[in-house]
């Protein structure tokens, strides 16, 4: 699924930039604990840094297979993440968080229907769980039913009001609906739940460049970075500080 808040929609000298996918899965609230590189700090003050982190110069993967897979989505590696969580559901079947990243995975591979099987499957575990109907909210979006997307993101929200998870996708189901003040509001939201989230960085940096708010996109494609540095994004998001701090 292409990227809500085109990096190319600012300036043409971006036109080139390939379209990437809108979710990736990552939060401290709904995916269990974050990885060790994404432990939450408070946040800092909005100026813009110096410059953004250097490109990494190695890959180090957890060996714990859940925080393994969380590592391998933000790098963008869905199908060796996809393996992970199924390491780990070959353990608990019941893993819900296990479920749900699986999910996601599969559904950024285009197996729409074994996603879908994913999310129907935490629904009949745990009625009282957001995460069932996040994912099938995904799933709408994918498919273009925004109506019935925003029925399971409130239906989540109703479950769980600080879904940090709820809240990114309904920031996503906002900018397909181009109502992009109100995706800002949105990955607020969950950057308030969890500041650890780099997607709603991402995301909420890309609405900021589209609103002509420079300063503020600076600042989240930093935090970005700081937090996804091995992204099949990252390479673009520094560019596009290169550009905007001219």
């Amino acid at each position: 699924m292409r990227t809500i808040f085109s990096i190319k929609d600012s300036r043409a000298v971006f036109l080139g930039v390939m379209a990437v996918g809108l979710f990736l899965f990552v939060s401290c609230s709904s995916a269990g604990t974050p990885p060790a590189a994404a432990v939450p700090a408070p946040p800092a003050a909005e100026t813009a840094p110096a410059a953004e982190p250097a490109a990494p110069q190695q890959d180090v993967l957890p060996e714990d297979p859940y925080q393994r897979g969380l590592a391998l989505i933000l790098r963008g590696k869905y199908d060796d993440a996809r393996i992970s969580f199924e390491a780990v559901l070959a353990q608990n079947q019941a893993d819900k968080n296990a479920l749900y990243q699986r999910g996601g995975c599969l559904l950024k591979l285009n197996r729409v229907d074994d996603a879908w099987a994913d999310f129907e499957k935490i629904v009949a575990m745990d009625p009282e769980s957001d995460l069932g109907n996040v994912g099938k909210a995904q799933v709408f979006i994918k498919k273009g039913d925004y109506p019935l997307a925003s029925k399971e993101i409130e239906a989540a929200l109703a479950k769980k009001p600080d879904s940090a998870e709820a809240h990114f996708n309904k920031g996503i189901l906002q900018g397909y609906q181009k109502r992009t003040e109100d995706a800002v509001a949105s990955f607020k939201k969950c950057l308030d739940i969890s500041p650890a989230h780099a997607y709603a960085h991402y995301q909420i940096g890309l609405a900021y460049n589209q609103l002509k708010r420079k300063d503020l996109a600076v600042v989240h494609f930093q935090k970005f970075l700081g937090l996804a540095p091995l992204a099949p994004e990252a390479p673009q998001v520094r560019n596009l500080l290169n550009f905007l701090r001219r």
